[in-house]
């Protein structure tokens, strides 16, 4: 499935599908510059994503695989646990599982996806947002450097397709997704205004495939 829309913000998608029920919002504490410490890198965001969804809806709970900012995030009032989201069982299902930039540094994300089908509720949905291999700064960056950019985190990259059919592999149906881009420079981003496959990232929505995988 190709996204059908662009978005400057991904929650905008993401508050439409938290309203009520329980929320399971996986890589809560975010990836961030390892010299700080836990506390001086999630105080350092503001904007952090799972401080965002447990605003919208407290029935929230994080999961992550870093104890110490798990640590952190629960002495901030913040329900947490620590959890290795390929293979972790909780012992329950959630209304929506949030994995905002998360799926890029997973070793096995078809076994991810498959584990978080049994934590999913029957009428539940899976948000999914990833960065864009294909997003503009890499032919810039390909064009100076002779190689794109590489986090030193990530094992994968995901682009729409890829990530729809994996998905569908793994038993849900993807029946949303949207192009992600922050409000930027148009002279940096020009080329996204006519191929949309430029953008910065993107989300896909899903739900569990009656068929099963």
């Amino acid at each position: 499935m190709t996204p059908t829309r662009t978005i400057a913000d991904r929650f905008e998608v993401i508050q439409q599908y938290i309203r009520n029920g329980e929320v399971l919002d996986l890589g809560c504490v975010d990836s961030r510059p390892a010299r700080d410490s836990a506390q001086q890198r999630i105080e350092r965001k503001p904007n952090l994503l799972h401080r965002r969804i447990v605003e919208a809806n407290p029935n929230t709970l994080g999961v992550d695989i870093d104890p110490e900012g798990v640590e952190v995030l629960k002495s901030m009032g913040f329900k947490a646990a620590v959890g290795n989201v390929e293979t972790m069982d909780l012992g329950r299902q959630f209304d929506a599982i949030i994995a905002g930039e998360l799926i890029e540094h997973l070793e096995n994300p078809g076994l991810f996806l498959r584990n978080m089908r049994r934590h999913l509720k029957p009428a539940g949905v899976i948000m999914i947002s990833t960065p864009n291999p294909f997003y503009q700064g890499q032919t810039w960056k390909i064009w100076r450097y002779g190689r794109p950019m590489v986090h030193e985190d990530h094992t994968n990259w995901q682009d729409p397709t890829t990530l729809s059919h994996l998905m569908e592999r793994c038993g849900y149906e993807v029946f949303d997704g949207v192009w992600v881009q922050p409000a930027r420079s148009a002279i940096k981003t020009w080329k996204r205004m006519f191929r949309p496959y430029f953008a910065h990232g993107f989300m896909m929505v899903g739900r569990l495939n009656a068929a099963g995988a």
